[in-house]
């Protein structure tokens, strides 16, 4: 499995988003400084279990929902997540 077919796993999983969008950004950033190993990802979401939540926690959600891809997978991840009622 890919990582973003991993990414849309967990994160589908955990906050069962009414919109999910992942871009594989990573061929922009190969080999700069500090990068040693791991893609960069964008993410669009959207879901329910934000409403009400600063940005600060959507984006420990999704950190949390993730957490098993950081270690190795994963380098940057920039997220916009939005409450179902923001759309």
């Amino acid at each position: 499995m890919t990582t973003v077919e991993n990414l849309q796993q967990l994160l589908t999983d955990a906050l069962n988003p009414t919109e999910l969008i992942i871009e594989d950004d990573s061929a922009s950033h190969a080999g700069h400084a500090g990068n040693t190993g791991g893609g960069h990802y964008n993410v669009i979401i959207t879901s329910s279990q934000f409403e009400g939540l600063s940005l600060i926690k959507r984006h420990r959600l999704v950190y949390d929902a993730v957490d098993e891809l950081m270690a190795s997978d994963i380098h940057a991840l920039s997220i916009k997540a939005k409450a179902s009622s923001n759309a």
